[in-house]
């Protein structure tokens, strides 16, 4: 089933706060987004709708759990992790990508994830031990 919230413009502000602070090059108005895309995919048993070309980037916690980011159609970047068949709703992870994203870490608790920026720069959240994510940064 496609999340049909993944296309809308705006996030809420309670989505806002919870994706971290918006900084420049990553987050900017829809209308500085990239303006074509090849199509939309969706996560198999996961629904959302994702840019094709950027594809699905996983990974796997020490424990099983897995997580698996996406650029959704709002050139967002956009996160879901479950363990044991069970699954969180999508969560925005903010941001303004013109790439796929990047895990680096894999297997362990404290991955990073990247993107290139709506400003041609690589930009970075690490998961702190915490379960907690930084904000986007170079």
């Amino acid at each position: 089933m496609a999340l049909s919230f993944l296309r809308k413009p705006a996030l809420a502000a309670t989505t806002v706060l919870l994706a971290g602070a918006a900084l420049a090059g990553v987050a900017a108005p829809a209308h500085a987004a990239p303006s074509s895309a090849s199509g939309y995919c969706h996560v198999s048993g996961l629904g959302g709708d994702y840019i094709c070309e950027y594809g699905e980037a996983w990974l796997t916690y020490p424990d099983g759990g897995k997580q698996v980011f996406i650029v959704g159609s709002d050139f967002g970047v956009w996160t879901r992790w479950g363990s044991g068949g069970s699954w969180y709703d999508w969560t925005s992870l903010g941001g303004v990508a013109r790439s796929g994203v990047r895990v680096d870490g894999n297997g362990t608790w404290t991955p990073t994830i990247s993107v290139i920026g709506n400003d041609g720069d690589r930009w970075y959240r690490h998961r702190l031990a915490s379960g907690t994510w930084t904000n986007w940064s170079k």
